[in-house]
C-alpha cells in the first residue's frame, strides 16, 4: 500500500524503541521526501507521537476510501489451494511497515512495507519504491497480485537490507539470498518464482 494512502487508515500501532506498542486511532501522519517521519495516534483520546528514529514498526488497518481494503491478504488471493500457504498469512488485516537502513552511506532509514508477513521470520522482503509491477506471479498455486515488482529491498536472517532485481536474483539468488539452504543448490532462479522460493525457504531451510 502507497504511504499516501496511510492516511486513509483509521487503526493503526506502533512499536517503539523502548519496547512500547501504541494502538488506537491514526491520527496525523507527517512525510518529508513522500515517506512517513512522524506518526501520531490517539489513545482514549490522549495523543502519542513518534518520529521515526523511535519507530521499529508501524501497522495500519486500511480504510475504505484507501482502495487498498483488501492489502491485509497482500496480495489479493484469487484460487485458494496450499493450504500450508494459506494458514501462514495473516488474518488480522494489518498492513505492517517496517524501519530498514537503506543500502549505502550516509546513514538513511525508512519505514517500507514488509511483503511476506507470515513467512518472514528468515527472509524479509520489502517494497522498493523505484520497483515497477511486472505482473502477477503464483506461489504454491496461488495466484497474488502485485507481489512481482522488478525490484525489492530483501533482508537475509537480520541482515542490512539489499537491493535485488530481476537479473540479480537469476544469476546471484544461491549467493545473495538462499546460501543458508542446501535443498536450493541445484536449481535455476527465475524471477517469477523468487516469492515461492521465499516460501519454500520458510518451509524447508534453516
Amino acid at each position: 500500500m502507497p504511504q499516501d494512502k496511510i492516511k486513509f487508515a483509521e487503526e493503526a500501532y506502533m512499536v517503539l524503541t523502548t519496547g512500547d506498542t501504541i494502538r488506537g486511532k491514526l491520527g496525523t501522519v507527517s512525510f518529508i521526501d513522500g515517506f512517513v517521519n512522524k506518526i501520531n495516534i490517539r489513545v482514549n483520546g490522549e495523543r502519542f507521537s513518534a518520529n521515526l528514529e523511535d519507530i521499529i514498526s508501524f501497522a495500519v488497518i486500511p480504510g475504505q476510501g484507501s482502495g487498498y481494503e483488501d492489502m491485509a491478504l497482500l496480495p489479493v488471493l484469487k484460487n485458494l489451494k496450499n493450504e500450508a500457504f494459506i494458514e501462514v498469512l495473516p488474518k488480522d488485516g494489518w498492513v505492517i511497515y517496517e524501519k530498514i537502513r537503506l543500502p549505502g552511506k550516509p546513514e538513511r532509514y525508512q519505514l517500507s512495507q514488509l511483503l511476506n508477513p507470515g513467512f518472514d521470520s528468515k527472509i524479509k522482503v520489502f517494497v522498493h519504491p523505484e520497483g515497477e509491477s511486472t505482473g502477477y506471479t503464483k506461489v504454491s498455486g496461488i495466484t497474488l497480485e502485485g507481489l512481482r515488482d522488478n525490484q525489492y529491498f530483501v533482508s537475509v536472517l537480520g541482515e542490512p537490507v539489499q537491493v535485488i532485481t530481476d537479473l540479480q536474483y537469476r544469476k546471484r539468488a544461491l549467493e545473495r539470498i538462499f546460501n543458508f539452504c542446501p535443498d536450493m543448490r541445484e536449481k535455476k532462479f527465475k524471477w517469477k518464482e523468487f516469492p515461492e522460493d521465499v516460501f519454500f525457504h520458510f518451509q524447508k531451510c534453516l
